[in-house]
């Protein structure tokens, strides 16, 4: 009995991390780990596309059973999905060092562990709440928020709008004042000639925003040559500022990349300070890279550069 119950752990162990490496870990090398996530995105995408044809009434009366079950199979797959996430999540290296129940806590409130809460909150909300049909389709919707988990990419974006999050804020706030000190100057010009569109400033927030954003939609324009003056130094305003944030978030993914590789290309010429780049060493590369979204092809091209780059140095004494 003694000898049975730690192998029964270890199994348990072993069975834990390998659901670790399949649901959070490295896919691209394991076919089964690619095929769970090729058809988790599948699933994610139809369960959308189901919510979009459903809320068209001839859709829904005529495939209302087909939905339903379609529906409970994918809620199904999820809430499993979601609980072994949350079962094998101490497998993780930030979280070996905290105990089981805190590791799992923490986990359960982080940002990705909530986007898959999301997922299957339409059932729990349904077993407790009677809830619009409109607001259960919208939940299903943000199941696309889901495919943060498999696309890598967006954490580049996640990393960048919390670098600039500061600049964009200011830049945000700016453009409030100016909608604010729009509204106000439309409301008294044009407010006593147009009372139904200008009446007041709230009223006016509409032209203001929608000028100030774009150049306007027609439906609601000033008629007075003071209100005409306004609106087009308010459009030529808004034309610079709403691109700022455009410009600082361009900018921002551009230094993020170039930080990411300066990073990645630091590592290689560590590892090449010997001269060449042994096993160890090649899959530690792969493992920074991966962590920065970076492509096995473009890790291969920058060790492939800083090789040709050592042989291609001199020595500046003996010219060798």
């Amino acid at each position: 009995m003694a000898d049975i119950l730690p192998n029964k752990l270890t199994s348990g162990v072993s069975l834990r991390f390998k659901t670790y490496q399949l649901l959070e870990s490295e896919t691209r090398k394991n076919f089964t780990a690619k095929a769970i996530n090729l058809f988790l995105i599948i699933l994610i995408v139809t369960n959308v596309i189901a919510a979009i044809f459903e809320s068209e009434p001839a859709y829904h009366e005529t495939f209302h059973q087909e939905f339903a079950v379609f529906e409970f199979i994918s809620l199904s797959i999820f809430c499993v999905e979601y609980l072994l996430r949350v079962w094998c999540c101490i497998e993780s290296p930030k979280y070996r060092s905290t105990s089981a129940f805190k590791a799992r806590t923490s986990y359960i409130f982080t940002p990705m562990a909530l986007i898959d809460l999301i997922a299957i909150l339409p059932f729990l909300i349904a077993l407790f709440f009677t809830i619009d049909l409109r607001t259960l389709r919208l939940l299903r919707v943000l199941r696309l928020l889901k495919l943060t988990h498999y696309f890598k990419g967006f954490n580049i974006f996640i990393n960048v709008i919390s670098k600039e999050l500061k600049s964009i804020s200011a830049a945000m706030m700016v453009m409030v004042f100016l909608i604010i000190i729009a509204a106000s100057l439309m409301h008294s010009v044009e407010g006593k000639v147009q009372p139904d569109v200008f009446g007041s400033i709230i009223q006016s927030f509409w032209w203001a925003v929608v000028t100030m954003t774009t150049v306007g939609y027609g439906d609601v324009v000033p008629i007075t040559g003071i209100g005409k003056a306004i609106s087009t130094f308010i459009m030529l305003v808004g034309v610079g500022l709403v691109a700022l944030p455009a410009a600082m978030l361009a900018a921002r993914f551009g230094e993020e990349l170039r930080e990411r590789k300066t990073k990645l290309d630091s590592q290689i010429s560590n590892a090449l300070t010997d001269g060449y780049i042994d096993k160890e060493e090649y899959q530690a590369l792969e493992v920074l890279a991966d962590k920065l979204e970076i492509e096995p092809e473009e890790l291969q091209r920058s060790i492939n550069q800083l090789k040709q780059g050592q042989h291609s140095t001199k020595c500046p004494h003996c010219g060798k």
